[in-house]
């Protein structure tokens, strides 16, 4: 039996549609399936931990964006029981489906899930008591993603298709009064003194923010996150600089460092917000531990 959580919003609707393709082809192949849609934010959790817990369910299916993916494997963690994780992309970033390559396409997507041969272990990241599955971002990042999340445009522009450009926008709106500050760095235990402070990332997979290669060595079932650092740049340079992280050649860029750990905890001077997965959940101080090979998902 498959249990899917689905948000019909995802996408600006995209979700709904794909769920629709994918019921007829679950009835036209007699597959055995529970459904549970969200109707709110959050929700998702909620959903798939009843699925766990009161349905006998083989694998979890998240069809939806990242949101959708990071609060499914949250309601697995607290359902408290071992359980393969499959995705459905169907957001506007997908970052979690371009991190780990996963079919676009929903009937071949679906394939690869029903087919088990290609299942592995990744690791998660564990934040203030919640799991990230793709990145966890503090400052500049952090106060983009909220500023996206709150934005209008947003959903006018993934109702055209342009979900990226509003995550670009966000950019340079926080761009323009943003202000950096000092921060104490310390990976598994050695402390890094950084001044002037744009943002640190803590990465499991390569890109964030719908497409960028924000650590392109990050890698999901290594045992270790990869933290990427911009400080000491102006805003000018900053923002000459962003176009280089889609093609993850800010990597050479003076003002960029990158760290590997497997416990990151970042103090500021003034509280910077946090994301995790692109949804604003606290703000510093924090620390992120990585737990090795956690999740199993479907490839």
């Amino acid at each position: 039996m498959l249990g899917f959580v689905v948000n019909p919003v995802a996408g600006n609707g995209r979700g709904s549609l794909v769920w629709k393709r994918l019921e007829k082809e679950l009835v036209r192949r007699r597959i055995g399936f529970r459904v549970k849609m969200t109707t709110e934010q959050g929700e998702a959790k909620k959903l798939a931990e009843s699925l766990l817990r009161k349905e006998e369910v083989s694998k979890v299916i998240a069809v939806g964006g990242d949101g959708t993916v990071n609060e499914v494997m949250n309601g697995i963690k607290e359902a408290g029981r071992s359980c393969p994780f499959g995705h459905i992309p169907a957001g506007s970033g997908n970052d979690f489906a371009r991190g780990h390559s996963l079919e676009r396409d929903p009937v071949l997507a679906l394939e690869h899930i029903l087919a088990d041969h290609a299942n592995k272990a990744i690791d998660l990241l564990q934040v203030n008591g919640q799991i990230a599955v793709n990145a966890v971002g503090a400052g500049f990042d952090g106060q983009v993603a909220k500023t996206t999340n709150e934005a209008v445009y947003k959903k006018w522009l993934n109702r055209l298709g342009l979900g990226k450009i509003a995550y670009v926008m966000s950019v340079i709106r926080v761009l323009l009064s943003y202000r950096t500050c000092r921060v104490k760095l310390h990976i598994d235990g050695r402390e890094n003194e950084l001044n002037e402070v744009w943002l640190i990332a803590v990465a499991n997979i390569p890109n964030y923010g719908g497409g960028m290669l924000i650590c392109p060595d990050a890698v999901p079932d290594d045992g270790k996150a990869e933290v990427c650092v911009v400080s000491g740049v102006s805003r000018w340079a900053l923002l000459c600089a962003f176009p280089m992280i889609y093609k993850g050649t800010h990597v050479s860029h003076p003002g960029v460092r990158f760290f590997q750990g497997r416990r990151i905890v970042i103090e500021s001077e003034r509280e910077l917000i946090v994301h995790a997965d692109g949804e604003v959940i606290a703000s510093t101080p924090i620390a992120v531990e990585v737990t090795p090979q956690r999740q199993v998902i479907c490839l």
